[in-house]
């Protein structure tokens, strides 16, 4: 089955700059996307990415790194980056773009190491789907870090959405996770598979990065209930 999301970073390559995807999840409405956002230019990136990239030194793994702005960003500047994603369209669309060292792999295979910064934007940590798979990739990401390295991460806690009129929240403690969630991605009537991600709030994150040995610090929170945390 075709990728909706490749196919979307296809044609807005080919010159459909007004392309957009429909993504839908199971805590909220459907929004549309434009992907031209995917294909923004330092300039255009809100403060929180400007900040990570800002953070980034040494060797640099940028992890699902999709179209490849970010990693194009720290080329131009000099840096050595290697961007990393799971999906063959996006590194095909990334080379296009003129990322130099690009490889299409699941994070949990690549055999790669010697990073001093993992970069994960765009809550690319949410790939863990739940608690579980955050504690084995935190566990896994030790093995790709140099002595000294950390992960530069964002994410969003949800607990937002659970708000009551009355200041209160809402959570079914017996659920999953408030932060787990479920998202579809749709282009031109193409509809990709259901796939679960994850929103971590910054308490939860800490205490799991330190289970496998990790700091954790606040590096900047915007009142959209983004938080950029760096790992070391």
């Amino acid at each position: 089955m075709q990728d909706p999301f490749e196919k979307a970073f296809y044609d807005y390559l080919a010159g459909n700059d007004k392309a957009k995807i429909v993504v839908s999840i199971n805590k909220g409405e459907a929004d549309d996307i434009r992907i031209s956002y995917f294909f923004r230019t330092h300039d255009e990136m809100p403060e929180l990415e400007k900040k990570a990239l800002h953070l980034c030194s040494g060797k640099i793994l940028d992890i699902g790194a999709g179209s490849g702005s970010h990693s194009l960003y720290l080329q131009e500047n000099g840096e050595d980056v290697t961007a990393l994603d799971i999906k063959q369209g996006f590194v095909d669309v990334m080379k296009k773009r003129g990322v130099k060292n690009v490889i299409c792999s699941d994070i949990f295979d690549y055999k790669g190491q010697g990073f001093d910064t993992l970069l994960m934007l765009m809550n690319g940590i949410g790939f863990t789907k739940n608690f579980e798979g955050l504690t084995v990739f935190l566990k896994s990401a030790k093995k790709l870090l140099n002595p000294g390295g950390q992960i530069i991460l964002d994410s969003s806690d949800l607990m937002y959405l659970y708000e009551e009129e009355d200041g209160s929240y809402a959570i079914n403690l017996n659920e999953e996770y408030y932060g787990e969630v479920m998202y579809q991605i749709e282009y031109n009537n193409i509809k990709g598979e259901p796939f679960q991600w994850l929103y971590i709030d910054f308490d939860n994150l800490s205490l799991y990065a330190d289970q496998v040995g990790f700091s954790c610090e606040k590096i900047f929170e915007n009142n959209h209930y983004n938080y950029l945390a760096r790992l070391y």
